[in-house]
């Protein structure tokens, strides 16, 4: 969130001085102006190749610009460090009681599956 410091116009709508401001980021990343197939699960979204395609602040999952999220590189390596000790020892597999289409819930600011997800680890053979 963001304090405005002066009254702004943007478009027919004026936003006083002292007025908090968020970015919808959910509705950001969920935008089918801005992507295909909003709901998709689609990590070639992010290929090299089709990078250069995004609009520069259509993803925004640590924020944008100066005051970004200043763990975005720690959390960013600790994230890829896990996955791989994971992947590295295990393969994931879904359970039963995971739903085929989750229902999500929006508690607070973050999105959550209302039923939770169910993963079962199976360990990989030694080679």
């Amino acid at each position: 969130m963001r304090q405005c410091q002066q009254d702004y116009q943007v478009g027919s709508l004026t936003i006083p001085k002292d007025c908090v401001v968020q970015a919808p980021v959910w509705d950001i990343h969920h935008d089918p102006d801005l992507w295909p197939e909003p709901w998709k699960f689609d990590p070639d979204r992010f290929s090299p190749e089709n990078k250069s395609l995004i609009h520069s602040t259509a993803y925004m999952p640590f924020g944008a610009g100066p005051r970004n999220c200043i763990g975005l590189r720690f959390a960013q390596t600790e994230a890829k460090l896990v996955l791989f000790r994971l992947l590295k020892l295990f393969h994931f597999e879904a359970c039963e009681k995971t739903e085929s289409d989750l229902s999500l819930i929006s508690p607070t600011i973050e999105i959550s599956p209302a039923n939770g997800v169910y993963l079962k680890a199976v360990r990989r053979n030694a080679s």
